[in-house]
């Protein structure tokens, strides 16, 4: 959840409990979407076990067509995902997020470069509404615990360890440590703010953040951290006012992913409601946003990107809960609703932040429900998404490749590829 701690900028004291409302009810939303559609997606690959990486279907395929039917889809299938690619993914949670006195839900881990597709109950990460709940720093994965930020290394091996008694973080831009969080005062009164090193050693010395900022923050840059703040998306440091980011709109941002260089976000955004739902659960809905901006906090250059023609415009995923920029920061992959408005469909493209023409490219076979996680490959060579029939695939954006995995995805809340510590 976002939290708006009292003291709001004098321009924008009118409306701070329907911008936390609305804050709130986008989080409400994705959890809920999110939960029940890997729900769905599990109960219909229960195949897949522990320790396996696909499973053989029986005498009649999947929903019961004829194993013939099977086969010749198949064949038509791309080829497996290389094992080049040095990749392992942890997607979490495994089923509905339901938590009780023994701790949450599983984990996913998939190494792909071994083929093994296995459960775990770590990173252990804790109940709440939280944004972000797990972030990658370096070789270190943070996320939210038992109402602390916890730590542990990629791989998964070794104990956590509890960075601070706050479950507010935020990616910094120095390498190897991260921003928390937490009021001064309970849940009230000013918000403190300090960095901490993953691998150990004294914090930083604390900040208080300008009055009015959203908790948690976006993230560290190279500019400074970016905040959200009743006018927009901006950019501050301590003992400087804070900068909006250039069409930045008003309130909570539509935001798509942020680097220590870029933040990509939505203007122009508005919130759809999908047309199954509307009668029963008006919260089930999503946003989409005519235009992608995606800006340079070091030089300040702004590069917007249409939406894709035909489609009803861009959904943002939020900001830390996909990694759409690629590792080099030249590409960046975002979901598109495709028409009739409401239907609660999307399609995949990728974009080149340098390309002039400023086209979207098609991600082939990437049509899918709304809040479909993505990644990149640890290399960035590789973009991971949710192909047909609800299984992971990869596409190779320089030479326009796809391959497939029989491994459930991609309607995770959580969703992070690392580097395989494999043999």
């Amino acid at each position: 959840m976002r939290i708006a701690p009292p003291g709001w900028l004098a321009e924008a004291r009118t409306e701070p409990e329907a911008l936390i409302k609305e804050a709130r009810r986008r989080q409400r939303r994705r959890w809920l979407v999110a939960g029940v559609a890997v729900a769905a997606v599990l109960a219909g690959v229960a195949g897949v076990a522990d320790g396996v990486a696909g499973h053989s279907p029986g005498r009649l395929g999947p929903r019961g067509h004829p194993r013939s039917q099977v086969a010749a889809r198949q064949a038509a299938a791309p080829g497996p995902i290389p094992r080049s690619i040095g990749t392992t993914l942890v997607m979490w949670p495994v089923g509905y997020p339901a938590f009780g006195p023994g701790g949450g839900p599983p984990a996913y881990v998939d190494d792909l470069s071994t083929g093994r597709l296995r459960q775990s109950q770590q990173p252990a990460i804790g109940a709440g509404d939280y944004q972000p709940l797990l972030v990658q720093a370096g070789r270190w994965l943070v996320y939210v615990g038992d109402g602390v930020t916890s730590a542990m290394r990629d791989d998964l091996t070794g104990r956590p360890r509890v960075l601070g008694p706050t479950p507010f973080f935020a990616p910094a831009a120095a390498p190897g440590r991260v921003w928390l969080f937490q009021f001064e005062h309970g849940m009230q009164g000013p918000v403190r703010a300090w960095t901490v090193a993953l691998s150990g050693g004294p914090p930083s010395r604390p900040v208080t953040l300008p009055a009015g900022a959203y908790l948690p923050a976006v993230r560290g840059t190279d500019a400074g951290l970016v905040l959200q703040v009743p006018q927009g998306l901006a950019l501050w440091n301590p003992g400087r006012a804070p900068r909006i980011l250039p069409s930045s709109p008003p309130g909570i941002t539509d935001g798509f992913d942020a680097t220590a260089r870029l933040v990509a976000y939505g203007t122009g955004c508005s919130t759809q409601i999908t047309a199954r739902d509307a009668a029963h659960e008006p919260d089930t809905g999503y946003d989409t946003c005519p235009a992608l901006q995606v800006l340079d906090v070091v030089t300040g250059k702004l590069i917007s990107f249409p939406a894709p023609p035909g489609t009803a415009g861009w959904v943002p995923g939020g900001f830390n809960l996909v990694s759409a920029i690629s590792p080099d920061g030249q590409k960046i992959a975002a979901y598109a609703a495709v028409r009739p408005q409401g239907a609660g469909q999307v399609r995949l493209y990728v974009l080149r932040i340098a390309d002039p023409s400023r086209q979207a490219m098609p991600v082939p076979s990437s049509a899918a429900s709304l809040f479909a996680r993505t990644a990149w490959s640890a290399a960035g060579t590789w973009l991971l998404y949710q192909g047909p029939g609800g299984h992971l695939w990869a596409y190779q954006v320089t030479g326009g490749q796809t391959r497939a995995s029989s491994t459930p995805c991609c309607q995770y809340t959580v969703m992070a590829a690392v580097p395989s510590r494999s043999g």
